[in-house]
Formats: C-alpha cells, structure tokens, sequence
C-alpha cells in the first residue's frame, strides 16, 4: 500500500468514528504506532489535535522519550502536553495495570461530549489482544477483543489504526523517514503479550500471512453479535428493575439461564462493581433467589453484598451503611452530619419553636429497648417499632439507619417514615438529604 493510500484510507477511518470538527488528543508514547498515527492527524488541515504524552517514570529511559515526543512534535508543529505520574506499586505484573490506568486518567482530564482521545492500537495488537483472550477461556465480550469506539465518562476513545497491520504502519514511517522509540520492556518475554508478540504470532503469520485480518474480522463479528445481546440484555433489565439498586425476582424467574445472567452481569456493571463469576451468579440464584418466600438471606462478595427482601434482591455496600451512630442532641444547626458524612438531616426551625429550648435527639433503633412501642398519626393504638420498620417496607439492612426524633424525651418522628402526635413538634420540619 501507498503512503498517499493510507492516508487516504486513513481519512476514511477517522471520518467512521469522529467529526473531523471535533477536538482530538493523541496518546504519545513514542512508539511506531502512535508516532505514525500523529503524523496522519498533522497532514489533516484545519483539525484541532494536541499530542499527549505521559511520563510513568519506569523507565531509565523515560527523559529521553520526552525529549524525542518534544522534538517530533516541534518537527510536524503539533502542541504537546507532557504529565508526570507517580506509580507506587512494586509487583511489575500490577505495576503495568496501574501504569494503563494512570496514564488513561490523566488523558481523559478536561474532556467534554466533543473530545476524543486516539490511540494507536493496530491489527496486530488485535491479534495478541484475542490470542490473551483464548489464553484466559474469555466469553465473547473478551473474544470482542480491541473496539474502534467507546463512550468514556466525558467525550469518547477511538482507534483508528485498527485496520492497519504492523508492516503497513512501518512501511508508511519508512516512506515518510520518521524515526520511533522502542520501550525495552517489549522485548520481555515473561509478559504474556510479549511472548505472543514475539514467539508465537510470527509462527502463524508465517503459515497463514492473513491471520491478522482474519482474527480482526472475527473480533468485529464479535463485537456485531455482543451488540444484539447488550440490547436484549437491556430490554430484560429495564422488565427487571425495581429501583437503582434493585431487581424483581418474578421477571428474573421468566427468563432463561442466559439472559438472566446476563441481566445479572449488567446490573453489577452499571453500579460500578466488577463482574460476578459464573460460580457467584450460581450461588446468588440458588441462595438467594430460590430461598423460602420469607427468608433475608445475604451473599458477601467482593466489596457488595447481595441481600434479598421481600420479592426482590438488592445491592448494598455495607461500607455505606449507617450503624453504631451515636445519640446526637441538637444544637439548632441547619444541617446535621450523621456516620461521618453517611447521612445528612436539614433542620427547618421556627422563632417560636427556638424559643422554647425543646430537648431535641437524633436516636437510632439500637439506643432504643427492643420493645419500645409508638402510635404514629392516624392510628388507633401503639405498635412497636420493630412492627413498623416491617409494616413500612424498610429493608433489613436499613433498620438501623432510621433516624428517630425525639422531643423532650418523646419520639415525635421516624423522618422519611412516620410522624407521631406532639404538639411539641409543631414549628421543627426535618429533612433528609
């Protein structure tokens, strides 16, 4: 292929996943891929694109790759940014994790729905990147390999060297004399990657020269068909969904093994909590799930617990969770701290309430006898409060996050629950925030 065709070619590309009236920021590192890739961006007229280049410092070498980005960038009169990050870590293995999510936070700083980050990767990192995938026993969403385009936090990630193999992009630095740097560390063959790049993909390319776009094209197959299922699977979670942190058990039931794991999967996903096992889904649904209609039972995971009420299961960062709060006298603030900041109570009092010097509480369930009975408003006798929290649909788990109020030693409000009688409560409105 031509210079003149892969950037033409390469226009095309970019054209796919990206206004060219958007603002671009090329990842840096030196190497041939993201070297020829700014180079590309440079021989766009009038696109708005900044290199970005971040110093890890794991290298002995890593001035030197500043000094080379700095001279290239100078060379094609294209703005660099160079960011130096701090890594603490000491395993290499965790250490090369930590470094990639460095290096993508610091690209991502002052994104807007109008910016893209642009990196690199080629076909043949596609083909390590499915070769590791097969390694680990992946699904199909690890089969689905390196995706052209992404939606970040703010702005989007895209890649659109993904159709270029290896020895196009050295034939185009060639054609056009750019010089690249090369991390030593690629060369380590402890490192899973490597040891694809350099022992094994030479073997099948050497026996089949097409199996970059080959496995390319299965990737892209991949990402078609992961595609149809993340709309099926949101169809079945929106049927599910009782509320942010929770789904129904009844639309679960309907749906078979597949679908409902998956609706299991994208529930975790989209509060931020990693992926469950095959062995955890199977546990939630049999220990959970397939409990007796009246059982709370609970799942520990990693950093979540599973809990089920009623005819549904919940989420619940027990870290977040209000217990062993103190019993607080309030001083007349506007707003009260309650666990460190776990919970936030807004006080709306009037003059005449203030005048009055009310001793006012804040109490939880566990300050109270576990036979402590009230009457909230509009009922005919007192029920304990055990009974109410159940009455009320308060969760287990959240029991003992109820603020209780007391007014001179008398509680006049469950706040977002129940009210009692008390004319001494007239004049004092509290909120939770």
């Amino acid at each position: 292929m031509k210079h003149q065709d892969l950037f033409t070619t390469f226009q095309s590309e970019l054209s796919e996943l990206a206004s060219l009236n958007a603002s671009f920021k090329v990842a840096l590192s030196g190497g041939l891929d993201s070297v020829v890739l700014l180079h590309l961006f440079s021989r766009i007229k009038n696109c708005e694109v900044i290199a970005h280049h971040v110093h890890h410092g794991l290298s002995d070498n890593a001035d030197h790759w500043v000094q080379f980005c700095t001279q290239f960038c100078t060379a094609i009169n294209i703005p660099l940014t160079v960011s130096h990050v701090t890594l603490d870590k000491k395993s290499r293995t965790s250490l090369e994790a930590l470094a990639r999510e460095k290096r993508y936070e610091v690209l991502k700083k002052g994104f807007n729905n109008n910016s893209y980050l642009v990196t690199g990767h080629h076909q043949d990192d596609q083909l390590e990147t499915v070769l590791l995938a097969l390694k680990r026993g992946a699904g199909l969403t690890g089969l689905q390999g390196i995706v052209a385009q992404q939606a970040l936090a703010e702005g989007h990630l895209i890649r659109p060297l993904l159709n270029f193999s290896r020895e196009q992009l050295e034939h185009y630095a060639a054609q056009f004399q750019l010089n690249w740097i090369e991390d030593e560390s690629n060369t380590d063959q402890q490192f899973d990657r490597n040891f694809i790049r350099h022992s094994i993909a030479p073997l099948l390319k050497q026996r089949w020269p097409a199996i970059t776009k080959t496995v390319s094209r299965s990737a892209k197959h991949c990402q078609s068909q992961q595609l149809l299922i993340d709309e099926i699977t949101e169809s079945d979670f929106i049927l599910c969904q009782s509320t942010a942190l929770a789904l129904d058990i009844e639309p679960l039931t309907a749906l078979s093994v597949t679908r409902r794991n998956n609706v299991l999967r994208d529930w975790f996903k989209l509060a931020g909590y990693q992926y469950p096992s095959t062995k955890q889904l199977a546990t939630i649904w049999q220990d959970l799930v397939l409990a007796q209609s009246d059982a709370t039972p609970k799942v520990r995971l990693q950093g979540i617990a599973v809990c089920r009420y009623r005819q549904a299961i919940y989420l619940v960062d027990e870290s977040k969770l209000l217990n062993q709060a103190p019993r607080i006298v309030w001083q007349g603030e506007q707003q009260v701290s309650l666990g460190n900041g776990k919970m936030m109570l807004k006080f709306d009092a009037s003059d005449d309430f203030l005048k009055q010097q009310h001793l006012v509480e804040i109490c939880f369930r566990e300050h109270l006898a576990s036979d402590f009975s009230c009457k909230p408003i509009g009922r005919n006798k007192g029920r304990s409060l055990k009974k109410l929290l159940h009455e009320f649909h308060v969760a287990p788990w959240l029991r003992n996050s109820v603020p209780l109020i007391f007014i001179d030693g008398e509680l006049v409000e469950a706040v977002a629950l129940f009210s009692c009688a008390n004319t001494a409560s007239a004049g004092l409105r509290i909120t939770l925030l």
